[in-house]
């Protein structure tokens, strides 16, 4: 649908100068009747605003086959069913290395006793969290039982990486609660009550192993390539189907607990810390970028995976995969935008130029609750055939990128929208003259960083196939000058 609207007051002044400038250039032309001043016309005589609302979108979703998941500041660890994406699960390994040779106790038998080992999680308020907070999860560790090597040409670890494992070393079962904070009254925000730590008792023999080895000042635990070619790491992961992942501070410690027995009994502690957190990582698995053939039931079966590596990351169309685009950056999925039929606004005989152009992307009607969250933000950023992530989109005379602008409704769910300013956008590709080089250039919906290798929340985004008020849309305003007799 095209809309005419007439200039508006405020709007006469700000195109007064420029529209004349244009006049007086083109001299040689009759000139339109342009009517400043408090008197409007409804004839076509003078210069209009329109408004083009039905520019064709195509939502298409693209897959790449990883993120990087290393330093994130977090460990990643739970699982969920999604209603849209299937099965999601993460885990985390980390290294850890014994204190220096000065942090060493002196241990004395006469009075020094090893009593336990355990690994010290810290659920700090603010942390990030998805699904449902109200279940119990099981946390487990095992040790890694390789030595960690990078594949050739590999520069960090990312999502898709992961290590071989052997037996388990403890676990616990404990609920979280992420929006409790000590500082507001509460003893702790953990079912352990602990503080803000969640504790995973460990295997006794390692405990009293390790503790053998810093009472003999073994070199395996003063040299640390040969603590770390002994004892390779630890993973930690979810060992039960709650809808629930949660993201511990990356400062976890390893723990050997002693006492020192005297008069009183005192408890002590050798930490054991996490060193290189470059070496730290998260390992995402999922069914929709699985290696295997991870089958769900759902429409996002459908979705175009990788085949190889390098290669360009693949888009799906939206009619594929359910009439939608997914947004799960860390997961490996943002949305491509094209506009295929963007350009014949130009060809418009009444065409001057573009005003404004507003994107406003809603998600699909039940797909979000407080439970199952949206993205807080999504940026938005040029893309071409590669497929892969531009600059960010800047906002018509702003600086800075865009992320949605986010109006979250529960009650009333058709009012939520992400909106962005896309003028820049499409002034620059109406200004291109080659229809085939315009349809590979599009926009990008990708949650930015630090939220895209630390955040599970997700957007399922209706395509055009929905009702009006439902779906992604594009307004494109442009300054009209009817052709004069």
């Amino acid at each position: 649908m095209t809309i005419h609207k007439y200039l508006r007051k405020e709007l006469l002044f700000l195109l007064s100068s420029s529209l004349l400038a244009l006049f007086l250039l083109s001299g040689c032309q009759k000139q339109p009747d342009l009517l400043f001043g408090n008197q409007y016309t409804n004839l076509n005589s003078g210069a209009n605003i329109v408004l083009v609302d039905t520019s064709s979108v195509i939502v298409s979703t693209v897959l790449v086959d990883s993120a990087a998941t290393a330093s994130t500041g977090y460990l990643m660890v739970g699982n969920y069913n999604d209603a849209y994406l299937g099965k999601v699960m993460t885990r985390s390994y980390l290294q850890v290395a014994p204190p220096s040779s000065t942090g060493l106790p002196s241990l004395d038998p006469r009075i020094d006793t090893y009593d336990s080992i355990g690994l010290v999680l810290f659920a700090k308020t603010g942390n990030p969290y998805y699904g449902d907070t109200t279940l119990f999860q099981k946390y487990a560790v095992s040790q890694v039982d390789t030595l960690w090597q990078l594949a050739p040409n590999q520069n960090g670890w990312y999502s898709n990486d992961s290590l071989p494992l052997g037996p388990q070393l403890g676990s616990t079962v404990v609920r979280i609660f992420p929006n409790l904070t000590t500082s507001n009254g509460y003893s702790s925000n953990t079912s352990q009550f602990t503080g803000d730590t969640v504790r995973i008792r460990m295997n006794q023999n390692l405990g009293q192993q390790i503790y053998n080895m810093v009472y003999n000042k073994s070199d395996t635990i003063i040299n640390n390539a040969k603590w770390l070619r002994w004892f390779h790491g630890l993973c930690l992961f979810p060992d039960s189907n709650v809808n629930f992942i949660y993201g511990f501070k990356d400062s976890a410690v390893m723990r050997v607990y002693y006492r020192e027995n005297g008069v009183t009994s005192t408890e002590k502690s050798i930490d054991f810390n996490i060193t290189d957190k470059s070496f730290q990582f998260n390992n995402i698995q999922t069914a929709y970028n699985s290696k295997q053939t991870t089958l769900t039931g759902k429409p996002i079966d459908n979705l175009i995976k990788p085949t190889q590596n390098p290669q360009v990351p693949p888009a799906t169309v939206s009619t594929k995969v359910g009439n939608a685009g997914y947004v799960q950056t860390i997961g490996g999925l943002n949305v491509k935008l094209t506009f295929p039929y963007l350009n014949a606004i130009a060809l418009r005989p009444d065409y001057l130029s573009t005003l404004r152009a507003i994107l406003t992307v809603r998600p699909i009607p039940g797909s979000f609750s407080t439970i199952w969250r949206l993205p807080p933000q999504v940026g938005i950023y040029y893309t071409d055939q590669t497929n892969l992530l531009g600059i960010p989109l800047s906002a018509s005379g702003v600086a800075g990128s865009q992320t949605g602008n986010l109006v979250l409704d529960y009650f009333h769910p058709l009012n939520t929208v992400y909106t962005y300013d896309v003028t820049n956008f499409v002034k620059a590709y109406l200004l291109n003259p080659n229809p085939t080089t315009a349809s590979q250039i599009g926009l990008m919906l990708s949650v930015p960083a630090p939220n895209n290798v630390s955040a599970f929340n997700r957007l399922i985004i209706a395509d055009q196939s929905y009702p009006v008020d439902q779906r992604i849309t594009l307004n494109v305003y442009y300054i009209s000058l009817y052709n004069h007799q």
